[in-house]
């Protein structure tokens, strides 16, 4: 089975310095250890701890994968991305860990799946097969694909809190 992560961005944008907070939300980069892109099909294949990077409600979302497949318009704009092996995306306070994730830049959802995709923020965690994020918004939702169920563990939060 081939394995591909799906991105949107801006060439121009791809091979720029680091992005920050302070980038256009337009910004989007991708960085690996090796790299090729066909001008004629518009596409990018990266792999070796490759990275996306781009900002959303002015906050960066870093997405790392072992390979990484791009697709772009004919503007240059990202439409979509493929992650595979090893997947991490990192949002705010969020982090989720997945085998394969497709990211569909036109609606700004991230599908990501596997064996035990995990959702970490904080000490909390969220078990299942498949999730979705709404990049926007800022909602993960958490899904099974098997006999089993999503598992969850939520601690209260301490700050604050006398003893």
């Amino acid at each position: 089975m081939k394995k591909y992560f799906i991105i949107v961005c801006l060439i121009s944008a791809c091979f720029s310095e680091e992005i920050t907070k302070q980038n256009s939300p337009n910004d989007i980069q991708i960085k690996a250890e090796n790299m090729q892109y066909n001008t004629s099909r518009n596409q990018a294949d990266a792999s070796g701890s490759a990275i996306l990077s781009y900002i959303v409600n002015n906050e960066l979302v870093t997405l790392k994968a072992d390979k990484l497949h791009a697709e772009f318009d004919k503007s240059g704009n990202l439409t979509s991305a493929i992650a595979e092996g090893g997947v991490e995306i990192d949002y705010k306070d969020t982090k989720l860990l997945a085998t394969k994730c497709l990211h569909d830049f036109n609606k700004n959802v991230a599908v990501c799946t596997g064996e035990d995709v995990r959702l970490l923020q904080d000490k909390n965690e969220v078990h299942g097969t498949q999730a979705t994020l709404d990049i926007q918004t800022h909602v993960f939702t958490m899904q099974t694909d098997s006999q089993e169920q999503v598992s969850c563990v939520v601690y209260p939060k301490t700050e604050g809190r006398k003893k």
